[in-house]
């Protein structure tokens, strides 16, 4: 098995290409200094960071996916198991007191360890008859994918150059392309950060996973972990190749471009600069374990004098420009911070600042969204707009 050992810097270009790419969501990228914070212990204890081509993976070679489900909550779902500070893992012992207050725990019900994940794997094992994953699968790109590569290296496994989203961050576990190929998704194993664990036998549909999931989410303070797990040969033959080295590659274009990132970004990315201007407003609100709102952008330059807005459900799915639908999901769109090209997150209020110059990215989503299938599981209508989608190009073309 052939693997790429990461760098330290390739994994701060991962931080900035992951941004770069996932249209708002995938977690928010973080400043250099707080990024070193996490890595630097990693290579200080010697270990390595590794990238594996999924093309090397063997049929029968077990690989696990954990993903994160979460997103906004309202402010009665965040009160239900008392202040929500407390939910915080420094917090837990005082946590699990007052909740015990309202809702009186068992005696013999054992706290979670800090990272809840674990006993999820090794219990899909125990489930599924594994004995042991060989790699970590990224479910989406975006800015935190380095962490995955971090875990990796503490328990000595490498990181597949795959993903199930397509080069992007997605806001529901529906839009995979495991799901456009039809592979079963469970069973899996759900872990909230209460310790709780629930073991998902089968399933309908991959919607009926999310939205099952989903819900455990709403009332375990906004988040869980869904692990689960797949062969190499499906995952040849079902991910999306080449996401985490792609990231790394724009990652660079955008450290070395000093002050005119965009143009690097959307030659890196093959993509298009589909807006440029200033925010005028942001607008956010938790609902159902999902963060959602709209973006207005005041055009400037080439787009002096016309409105862009957008809507977005954790990531960036609707554009208007001029009232007018333009660039929707499945292809993507990013805003970029047009000063230091680093991608704006849906899940941070404070950096949507009045004023701030910004572009627009946009780039052509992956194939598999554009199959018959894709399609069907992939467009505005999904998220309940009545729009029809109009691939990028031809978009860009008339522009």
């Amino acid at each position: 098995m052939t693997t790429i050992t990461l760098s330290k810097e390739d994994l701060w270009y991962s931080v900035l290409g992951g941004a770069a790419l996932s249209t708002g969501g995938g977690g928010s990228a973080m400043s250099y200094e707080r990024f070193s914070q996490s890595v630097d212990p990693i290579f200080d204890e010697g270990l390595e960071p590794k990238l594996i081509d999924p093309m090397d993976l063997q049929d029968d070679e077990r690989i696990v996916m954990p993903t994160g489900i979460g997103g906004g909550i309202s402010r009665e779902d965040q009160e239900i198991y008392g202040p929500p500070i407390l939910r915080q893992f420094a917090y837990r012992d005082i946590a699990f007191k007052e909740m015990d207050r309202v809702f009186p725990l068992l005696d013999w019900a054992e706290k979670p360890e800090e990272d809840i994940s674990l006993a999820a794997i090794e219990r899909l094992k125990e489930i599924k008859g594994e004995e042991r994953y060989i790699a970590l699968l990224p479910d989406e790109i975006g800015p935190n994918i380095y962490r995955l590569a971090l875990r990796g290296a503490r328990e000595g496994i490498p990181v597949v150059d795959a993903d199930s989203a397509g080069h992007r961050a997605v806001p529901e576990m529906t839009q995979a392309s495991f799901n456009v190929k039809q592979l079963s998704a469970t069973p899996a194993v759900i872990v909230t950060r209460w310790g709780d664990m629930i073991v998902y036998e089968r399933s309908l549909s991959w919607q009926r996973l999310e939205d099952i999931s989903r819900a455990i989410a709403r009332i375990s303070g906004g988040s869980n972990s869904l692990i689960m797990s797949f062969t190499g040969k499906e995952i040849r033959e079902a991910a999306v190749h080449g996401g985490f080295s792609r990231t790394i590659k724009i990652g660079k274009a955008i450290a070395s471009a000093g002050k005119n990132p965009i143009d690097n970004i959307v030659e890196a990315t093959n993509g298009y600069k589909i807006f440029e201007g200033e925010i005028l407003a942001h607008t956010t609100e938790g609902k159902g374990a999902y963060t959602i709102g709209n973006g207005w952008i005041n055009g400037t330059g080439e787009f002096e004098g016309e409105m862009f807005r957008f809507w977005y459900k954790n990531e960036n799915h609707i554009s208007w420009l001029e009232g007018d639908p333009y660039v929707t999901s499945p292809d993507t769109f990013t805003v970029i911070d047009s000063e230091t090209g680093v991608g704006m997150s849906n899940f941070r209020d404070d950096i949507w600042s009045l004023g701030k110059k910004v572009s627009v990215l946009g780039v052509k989503c992956e194939d598999i969204w554009r199959t018959e299938r894709g399609l069907r599981i992939f467009n505005p209508k999904h998220f309940g707009f009545d729009i029809k989608y109009r691939p990028i190009e031809e978009i860009m073309e008339r522009r």
